[in-house]
């Protein structure tokens, strides 16, 4: 069993989808930029921000700082309120908190949004640790694990990512840890996930995540 289980926020623990849509549509109306609506969503969610404005949208540095701020700003009034819990989310927390694990987060998510999401939808006492985005948006998903990591005064072999992007699989092999890919959020969908991805295991609901990382290793791991 794990020690430290580390989770990604958007798609893995919280399905925020309607209020990244909103913050994504709101930044580039501001900008007066064409907004592309759900294929480029899907395409950014789970991305570092400066990435999506620079890399996706073509926009030069400066440009795309500007797109950050009002995303963010955007996000703090409305966004961060436009989300839902997934269904049986808050159990698998529960049985993962009583079997004695550290949980904490390892989100691109700037680290203010993600405590104040966790604490309104009750979840922040199973956290020991909120790890996410600092202000100038340098850190990346393989910093945020090792804070956490560091928090839990975990190692490597101790420590496991749960998360549903390709950002997260890459941070969580920079960081030498295990990763659990979830087929229930936004980036990893269908049996064939796990093969594809080289994914150490993969849950289709959060239950599913409790009860593999609750299972011994070398036991029943799918």
């Amino acid at each position: 069993m794990y020690s430290c289980v580390l989770f990604d926020m958007d798609g893995t623990l919280v399905d925020t989808y309607e209020g990244i849509f909103h913050a994504y549509r709101w930044t580039m109306e501001q900008l007066g930029l064409p907004f592309e609506g759900e294929p480029f969503v899907r395409t950014a969610i789970g991305a570092p921000l400066l990435y999506v404005f620079e890399d996706l949208c073509g926009m030069n540095r400066e440009t795309a700082r500007k797109a950050v701020s009002l995303y963010r700003d955007y996000y703090a009034r409305k966004g961060r309120h436009q989300l839902r819990l997934y269904d049986g989310m808050e159990q698998a927390l529960r049985q993962l908190k009583q079997a004695g694990c550290f949980l904490g987060t390892a989100t691109l998510k700037k680290e203010s949004f993600a405590k104040e999401i966790l604490e309104e939808l009750g979840l922040s006492p199973y956290f020991d640790a909120v790890c996410g985005m600092d202000e100038d948006d340098r850190l990346t998903k393989a910093d945020l694990i090792r804070r956490g990591m560091e928090a839990a005064g975990a190692n490597q072999s101790e420590t496991v990512l749960v998360g549903d992007s390709e950002f997260d699989i890459t941070g969580a092999r920079e960081a030498g840890v295990d990763f659990l890919a979830v087929t229930y959020g936004f980036g990893f969908r269908g049996p064939d996930a796990r093969k594809a991805l080289a994914a150490d295991m993969t849950a289709e609901s959060p239950l599913a995540v409790a009860r593999l990382l609750l299972t011994p290793r070398g036991k029943g791991i799918t």
